[in-house]
């Protein structure tokens, strides 16, 4: 589920680079069926560390890399997996500003870590995916106040069995105070018709809040919320997140 995402200034005297750790738990003792009906299923169990890395190489160019590990536990026999995630390498690009605005392109490759299809948990995260993202973002003022909205749209390619996918992720951001941001986030997901093999048609929307709170200069810190408020032949997972944020 996961899908904390920073945004680095684009300010020539703002920090190049920024490093987000961030420790996920959530599990689902129920699921959506085709219809978006609530259904028992067996117990699930998620764990997982990303570590994002962007580094602004120019005001308009940025690299991203993301790392992660991850912990699954479905209920049954042999069904725990354990080790590397995915590992996410890309770039991008901002192609028009102005004034508290931006538009950019993003490309990413995702290349799995576990590759085993004989386990239950690592149905569908075990074959390259190709993420092509729209992104715009716009900053704004409430009196001393500040504030921004993040629009992503992608369109993801996987290799394998399961369907290519459209996302829309959207993030508005509040600052009451210098040191403190709060967020509220939506990650929506939406399969391109159905797979092969076990893969149908499927969607799922999950819901982030948190507050991220400024200690030091460069350093801050992050505690959340997840959840699944709706989908179909999906997982409703509820769980809490933490992070650390690093500049640079």
């Amino acid at each position: 589920m996961a899908q904390t995402d920073g945004t680095i200034p684009s300010e020539p005297s703002a920090p190049r680079g920024q490093v987000i750790a961030t420790f996920y738990y959530s599990n689902s003792e129920q699921g959506f069926d085709a219809d978006g009906h609530r259904v028992d299923i067996a117990d699930y169990r998620k764990m997982e560390l990303y570590l994002l890395t962007e580094y602004r190489v120019t005001d308009d160019v940025t690299l991203t890399v993301t790392p992660s590990l991850r912990d699954v536990s479905v209920e049954g026999p042999d069904n725990d997996s354990s080790g590397l995630g995915y590992t996410d390498v890309g770039a991008r690009y901002r192609f028009a500003h102005g004034d508290g605005w931006s538009l950019a392109t993003q490309g990413t490759i995702r290349i799995p870590g576990d590759s085993r299809r004989d386990v239950l948990a690592q149905v569908g995260s075990t074959d390259t995916e190709y993420d092509l993202r729209l992104r715009g973002i716009y900053g704004f003022a409430i009196g001393a106040d500040s504030g921004f909205v993040d629009l992503q749209g992608a369109y993801r390619l996987r290799d394998g069995d399961p369907p290519n996918e459209y996302h829309v992720d959207i993030t508005a951001g509040y600052r009451p105070a210098p040191r403190l941001l709060l967020m509220a986030q939506s990650f929506n997901t939406f399969s391109d018709g159905r797979g092969e093999g076990i893969f149908d048609r499927y969607r799922y929307h999950n819901a982030q809040l948190s507050a991220v709170y400024e200690v030091a200069p460069g350093l801050s810190l992050q505690a959340g919320w997840v959840g699944t408020l709706g989908g179909k032949n999906a997982l409703r997972e509820r769980g809490a997140f933490g992070g650390v944020w690093v500049s640079f």
